[in-house]
């Protein structure tokens, strides 16, 4: 299981949105992370993603803050 938060979902807020994945190799995928938030993103190209808490370096999530591609 990994931790990430979602910036720039909520408008009009700097809050951002925490998740916990324990979707098997999610973690190595960060440009898949927004596709599990339930709520709708109205421009991904105004959202950026945040590692919050890895799992142990053998389960292979190792980047800290993560570019949400479009």
């Amino acid at each position: 299981m990994f931790t990430y938060m979602i910036y720039g979902v909520l408008r009009g807020s700097r809050e951002g949105l925490l998740f916990h994945s324990c979707v098997p190799d999610l973690g190595r995928h960060p440009e898949l992370w927004a596709d599990e938030c339930p709520f709708p993103i109205a421009s991904v190209a105004h959202v950026h993603i945040e590692l919050a808490a890895s799992p142990p370096p053998s389960e292979g999530v190792n980047a800290t803050r993560l570019p949400h591609a479009a």
